[in-house]
């Protein structure tokens, strides 16, 4: 997706003066309006949205720019399980994930009877699985639940089940300009010098203290948790930021309603996820400006979102949010850029060159390091693997049959009132 360089906001005069006349003669509208239960207020401001100058730049990155957000409500936290339910209850609605009969989980997340199930993943990323049976009352797969995670993100839901669930609640997807300036809070200015993190430029670390859910460890084999989770963390882990937002960097991606770009028919999400790294060392390195796109019917155990809404009485004006370039891009022929992305002869001889003096870690690496998202395996351990979920698959179809069963139960909710004969 193109980008502009950073440009200051210069509102015409008329306009200017009519922000100004409002701003003294109105007060906010959400000082007269009481606040919708679990979204937080978010005042209307100019700053500077894009990636942070001296980041590592990567594909996704937006160019700085400078933008303006009219005052907003937010939720305080992505979407629960617990809302969701009730959203489900009233009104019948089957996700997509639903409809398609499986989505993706991560291999290390997934149930045993999810693995015995399936032989389908990623092409350049084998650790996700593709998982029959798996949606949001199921996040893992056949065999899991949500009792006791009611409190944690709905996951599994796609751009066009986020639109339904939001008009459902009479609420609304944020645009990415609004997502980011609440991201950003309190440091959102025009201004004063761009802070990476809700809490300012103290990158995550093992020397500093976890505020966020991302993966620690050799990803994707190993999450050590030193955040406090493996996996999926509650909606209102750790602190929420200074105005009240829980939870805006890692644990979930979430979806905005604006388009990465239109002619990919894709959408945006923020905010990285808990598969994510402090420092880009694997998959997405996660600050305010951590952007990606994808389809609208997506969905995956690291998928969720929270809904915004407008303030009742605000002003009707027109902010000024991220200026998008539609000027597509020209594919570069086959060689040229980075041999590995670009295939051929000459990527075949860079990974072996890679392979031959610093081993499939090193090459791992240097593939994490490219963003590629790419799984390296050596031909013995793939046939290993291949024959090992062999053998699971054959020990665990009883397993798999009664998790099929299962999965047309609401039993592990005790919830009295709902329709068990929808499914």
């Amino acid at each position: 997706i193109g980008v502009h360089a950073m440009t200051a906001l210069t509102p015409p005069p008329s306009s200017r003066a009519l922000r100004v006349l409002l701003a003294v003669a109105i007060p906010a509208a959400a000082a007269r309006e009481e606040a919708p239960p679990g979204m937080v207020h978010i005042t209307g401001a100019q700053f500077v949205m894009g990636a942070e100058p001296d980041a590592q730049k990567l594909r996704d990155d937006l160019e700085q720019q400078g933008v303006e957000v009219q005052e907003f409500w937010l939720d305080a936290t992505a979407v629960t399980n617990e809302a969701f339910r009730g959203f489900r209850k009233a009104t019948g609605y089957k996700t997509e994930a639903e409809k398609f009969g499986w989505s993706f989980v991560l291999e290390m997340q997934a149930t045993d009877e999810a693995k015995a199930r399936t032989n389908a993943t990623v092409k350049e990323a084998p650790h996700w699985l593709a998982v029959p049976g798996a949606w949001w009352r199921y996040p893992q797969g056949p065999g899991s639940g949500i009792a006791d995670r009611l409190d944690y993100p709905v996951v599994h839901i796609s751009f066009n089940d986020a639109k339904e669930y939001c008009k459902w609640a009479g609420k609304r997807l944020p645009t990415e300009t609004e997502w980011e300036s609440a991201a950003r809070r309190p440091y959102a200015s025009l201004t004063s010098s761009q802070k990476a993190y809700p809490w300012g430029d103290e990158r995550p670390s093992n020397d500093s203290e976890w505020r966020l859910n991302l993966w620690q460890g050799a990803f994707p084999h190993s999450d050590a948790a030193l955040d406090g989770y493996a996996g999926l963390a509650p909606a209102r882990a750790y602190q929420p930021s200074k105005v009240g937002l829980y939870n805006m960097l890692g644990n979930v991606w979430e979806w905005t309603g604006t388009w990465y770009a239109k002619s990919s028919g894709q959408r945006v999400l923020r905010g990285g996820s808990y598969v994510d790294s402090p420092d880009g060392s694997h998959n997405h390195m996660v600050t305010c400006a951590t952007r990606m796109g994808n389809t609208e019917d997506s969905s995956g155990d690291n998928m969720g979102f929270r809904c915004a809404k407008a303030v009742e009485g605000a002003p009707k004006l027109s902010p000024r949010g991220y200026q998008y370039s539609q000027v597509k891009k020209k594919r570069p022929p086959p060689g040229v850029g980075d041999p590995l992305k670009d295939g051929g002869k000459a990527a075949q001889e860079l990974v072996q060159a890679i392979a031959a003096k610093e081993g499939a870690e090193g090459l791992q690496k240097y593939m994490d390091r490219m963003g590629m998202g790419a799984d390296v395996m050596m031909a013995g351990d793939a046939q290993k693997k291949t024959e090992e979920r062999k053998r699971r698959m054959m020990e665990q179809a009883e397993a798999a049959a009664k998790a099929a069963a299962d999965a047309h139960s609401f039993d592990d909710l005790r919830d009295e009132d709902i329709d068990k004969t929808e499914l």
